[in-house]
């Protein structure tokens, strides 16, 4: 038996692989992450709109877009929560979206000027969404850290993942090479999710995600804040989708850098790039310090996991790649003790560190009295350090009215090390005034863009579950505000893909 299968997006353009029948791939190993599967089809050759063709669609995405992931970077054997299994749904219900948010991955359709969309039928789409799963699993820490980095760097990394799951395809390296040597042009690649973007376009036709995102661009790093909040289709914005281009543009460039270095320019040595950039990647990705400025610190990691990984031979390649998109690295001011810490260097494999140590710098981050630090062991380039993280209270009263009283809560992190036989931090010591803006601009952001449901019975809200048997809206707000051991305070729920002007009337 077979299957349908397009192997991109079903707009990827004339020059994208088009739709092959081909014989599914197994399931799961179950010693490792996989997939519970939704209203199953029969194997068989069904054509796009249908049941059956969505089913094996999705189903075959989500498997290569972790298979593709493990080419690279080693067995992914649970997802976050230590599961084994997360529902793949290709179709959840009537929306122009696309969401990962712990629980499963959720997929949509919608008829638009009497065409109907599914999200579901785009790898791309279902790649970025397994990409989200795929990086919530290695860096569970990230979901609610409240910067506008770390959220945008999510919505890149699905789309890295994207990225990755193309160029794993044969046929697709083959088609891409005829359209471009070089990588250095736009394409069906680095362009994704081109269906769904010509969805919101009709709908919306001035919406920024009316134009697909594109990893091949010249989007230079300006701190988000002085962004504009909206803009056209395709404009760089304040907002994690838009604003995680600048870190997809560095993962193709760096792509395209290796490619350029190889001895033969070829399908195979291109399928060679794209897996070096993802070991590097997930490398940085694994101990990049999480901090407002996170492109850079996963950069930094990256020249880092290079130096331990490949003896470096890969560091002018991440550098100018990251440069092209004004984000300089300095990596190896990670290593450089810049503050000395009362106490003893931390000591022994678990790089523990003592309680003057801890005061000292409790002190210096600004923690109250009595606040936790949590301490674990990290490895920079070989160098065994304490990492030390701060969870700072940041008040969201003074963003807006609805907020009053609602804490959001920021990881704020150090790497402790020697300085001889002293403590010492490592890089920078962050400043909590800093890391209180970052917090507030990040979350008025969110205000401004829709993506905060209220708590229910909130004032000025209305609860939006089922009414008279009506079932309950499909949720489209990434964070929401809940009592937390009393406290109100802002947690993320979802990374989703859909626009807030798009909404099923």
């Amino acid at each position: 038996m077979a299957i349908n299968f397009i192997p991109n997006d079903p707009l990827a353009g004339a020059t994208a692989p088009a739709i092959r029948t081909q014989s599914k791939h197994a399931n799961r190993p179950a010693s490792r992450a996989g997939f519970t599967f939704s209203n199953p089809s029969a194997e068989g050759v069904f054509a796009p709109g249908t049941a059956g063709f969505l089913f094996w669609q999705c189903r075959e995405a989500g498997i290569l877009a972790v298979s593709a992931f493990e080419a690279a970077a080693g067995n992914l054997t649970r997802w976050q929560g230590n599961r084994k299994k997360l529902p793949l749904l290709q179709d959840a219900g009537i929306d122009v979206n696309a969401f990962y948010d712990r629980a499963s991955f959720s997929f949509f359709h919608r008829a638009i000027q009497g065409q109907t969309v599914f999200s579901g039928a785009s790898t791309d789409v279902v790649a970025h969404e397994v990409g989200h799963g795929i990086l919530d699993a290695l860096r569970p820490d990230l979901w609610d850290a409240p910067f506008l980095e770390t959220g945008a760097f999510h919505e890149a990394f699905g789309d890295c993942i994207a990225i990755l799951t193309a160029l794993e395809d044969r046929q697709t390296r083959d088609k891409l090479l005829a359209v471009t040597t070089t990588l250095r042009k736009k394409n069906f690649v680095e362009s994704t999710a081109e269906e769904l973007s010509d969805a919101i376009r009709r709908l919306v036709p001035t919406h920024n995600a009316a134009e697909p995102r594109h990893a091949f661009n010249a989007f230079q790093f300006q701190l988000p804040e002085t962004l504009p909040d909206d803009g056209g289709p395709g404009e760089l914005i304040n907002e994690v989708h838009s604003f995680g281009m600048l870190f997809s543009g560095c993962f193709y460039d760096l792509i395209a850098g290796l490619f350029a270095a190889q001895a033969s320019r070829t399908q195979a040595t291109l399928l060679t790039s794209a897996r070096v950039a993802c070991q590097l990647l997930i490398g940085g990705v694994k101990t990049a310090l999480i901090t407002p400025r996170f492109f850079q610190s996963v950069g930094r990691a990256m020249v880092l996991a290079d130096e331990q990984d490949h003896g470096g031979a890969n560091r002018e390649a991440i550098k100018a790649a990251f440069a092209g998109h004004a984000i300089q690295l300095g990596a190896n001011a990670l290593l450089a003790p810049t503050a000395v810490l009362e106490g003893a260097a931390p000591a022994g494999r678990a790089a523990a560190i003592g309680t003057r140590t801890r005061r000292d710098l409790a002190a210096r981050l600004g923690a109250t009295r009595g606040a936790r630090l949590s301490v674990e062991a990290a490895e920079l380039s070989g160098e065994r350090v304490a990492r030390v993280v701060h969870t700072q209270a940041v008040s969201l009263s003074a963003v807006h009215p609805r907020l009053k009283g609602v804490t959001a809560m920021a990881p704020v992190a150090v790497d402790v090390g020697a300085s001889g036989a002293r403590a010492a931090v490592m890089g920078a010591l962050p400043e909590p005034v800093s890391t209180e803006r970052e917090v507030q601009t990040f979350v008025a952001a969110l205000l401004r863009h829709g993506q905060i449901e209220m708590a229910p019975g909130a004032k000025g809200t209305r609860s939006r579950g089922a009414v008279a048997g009506r079932p309950q809206p499909i949720r489209r707000e990434t964070h929401v505000v809940k009592v937390v051991r009393g406290k109100k305070m802002l947690v993320r729920v979802r990374f989703h893909c859909g626009c807030r002007h798009t909404a099923t009337r």
